[in-house]
């Protein structure tokens, strides 16, 4: 593996014919990259007047925070803007973007993030052309987990016109939950250098990014492109907590999700982007316990959603949605957990096609989720007080039934919650989870006030 002394940000452009950008990048002037974004989709017209200066102004952020991808293969301590420059208030957005961002990054693979990231800008400055838009139209960001489709029937509700989008590759899982969505689905598709496989397979660093951080930028660009206003996100509140802390440093999984991160990019983007796009996650007010609650009353979603970072690429495969979950992973056990409380046994099986408190095999990864092994898995899963309580509610239902109280020996996990955990908390410790847990918090979220009456209590 090859050292290197600063990784560059070389520049970007834009085709306004075909809506293609491009992104270079380099370290040291001898390995470059270049990464595409193909914004064009033949179900939306552009707008026809496109303001090159204002490209410029969305596109250099932009290269900024994809060039995260190709930094992580040999973080270095200098990243040099060769082409315009940043203020000290841009200058911290990033260098807290990179560090934080990159935080289970650095902790799986062993560095200390005080070592590395700081920006130096050589070129000169552009000028900031900040887009205003009189649009009403919301953009709800749509993956193919429950979270997204929450906020998704709840702005139905309001009964206006809204559009979805995804960003990366056009998957299957995107095409059947949008099917099943619809409204107009906005495709940007993004084709990273290949040069960035090749030197993961030459032992070159790899892990997490902020990938969430990354498509606010792309959608703050399309915002423009395709005048929509609103931009949805469906984060929830236990997104903020952390995983671990290194060298002072919390480290969080979902940094790029939390409320820290919007607030952040809320203040960045009004003062160098635009003074009207909105930025907010629908759901930042909930934890996921209530968001599962909310999606259980949404049972055409059963079939078809999936919330399992291992098996979508046997999905993608052989395009069907058998075998949409693994049942082994964290997210798999924690979905599992805040949902189980509120769906039929029926519905268990359509969803997760076996009963996960059965498998034996579960117990050590359980333990890391309540907290009491290890620490929360770095993946997208909720509080160790959420899966404390989703458990305590799917034990008192199991002693309401006659057949699973009689057969309660052979669910191995919740034998150990029985034994383990439920002993060690009082009535008012679960009235307390469940008044904190169950409540939906208005105050902490940059929610516009147009969306705030549709949110449950």
């Amino acid at each position: 593996m090859k050292s290197f002394d600063s990784f560059y940000f070389t520049w970007y452009n834009f085709d306004s014919k075909t809506l293609k950008a491009s992104f270079f990048y380099s370290f040291d002037h001898e390995v470059d990259f270049t990464e595409t974004i193909d914004f064009s989709c033949p179900e939306f017209t552009a707008i026809k007047s496109i303001d090159p200066d204002i490209i410029t102004t969305l596109l250099f952020p932009l290269s900024l925070a994809l060039g995260i991808s190709y930094y992580k293969l040999f973080p270095t301590k200098n990243l040099v803007i060769e082409k315009g420059t940043i203020d000290t208030d841009q200058q911290k957005f990033r260098e807290t973007f990179y560090t934080q961002g990159l935080g289970e990054f650095f902790y799986t693979n062993k560095l200390s993030p005080k070592d590395f990231i700081h920006f130096v800008s050589w070129g000169e400055k552009i000028a900031q052309n900040l887009f205003s838009s009189s649009s009403q139209l919301p953009m709800i960001a749509l993956g193919w987990g429950k979270d997204s489709l929450v906020s998704i029937e709840l702005v139905k509700t309001m009964n206006i016109p809204f559009y979805t989008s995804t960003f990366g590759k056009d998957y299957y899982l995107h095409k059947v939950v949008g099917d099943k969505v619809w409204a107009p689905r906005l495709i940007m598709q993004r084709t990273m250098d290949a040069k960035l496989f090749d030197m993961n397979q030459q032992w070159y660093y790899n892990g997490h990014v902020p990938i969430s951080g990354i498509i606010a930028f792309v959608l703050v660009a399309a915002a423009y492109l395709y005048d929509y206003r609103y931009i949805i996100m469906s984060n929830e509140k236990s997104a903020n907590e952390g995983n671990t802390f290194l060298d002072g440093i919390e480290i969080n999984h979902q940094r790029s999700k939390s409320y820290q991160f919007e607030s952040d990019f809320n203040a960045y983007i009004k003062k160098h982007i635009s003074p009207d796009i909105e930025y907010f996650s629908l759901l930042r007010g909930m934890y996921e316990i209530k968001i599962a609650k909310l999606f259980a009353q949404h049972r055409h979603y059963f079939d078809s959603f999936s919330s399992c970072n291992n098996n979508f690429k046997i999905i993608e495969k052989n395009k069907t949605t058998d075998h949409r979950r693994c049942g082994i992973c964290p997210k798999c056990a924690f979905v599992y957990t805040t949902l189980r409380p509120f769906i039929s046994d029926e519905d268990t099986q359509t969803i997760f096609g076996q009963e996960l408190y059965e498998n034996s095999e579960l117990l050590p990864l359980y333990k890391n989720l309540l907290g009491v092994d290890g620490i929360k898995p770095f993946e997208c899963v909720g509080t160790n007080e959420e899966v404390t309580y989703g458990m305590y509610l799917q034990y008192e239902k199991i002693l309401r039934s006659d057949f699973w109280k009689n057969n309660l020996q052979t669910s191995p996990i919740m034998e150990f919650f029985k034994n383990d955990i439920l002993p060690k908390l009082s009535q008012n410790d679960l009235i307390n989870l469940e008044k904190k847990l169950l409540t939906t918090y208005h105050e902490d979220t940059h929610i516009a006030k147009i969306f705030q009456n549709i949110l449950p209590l």
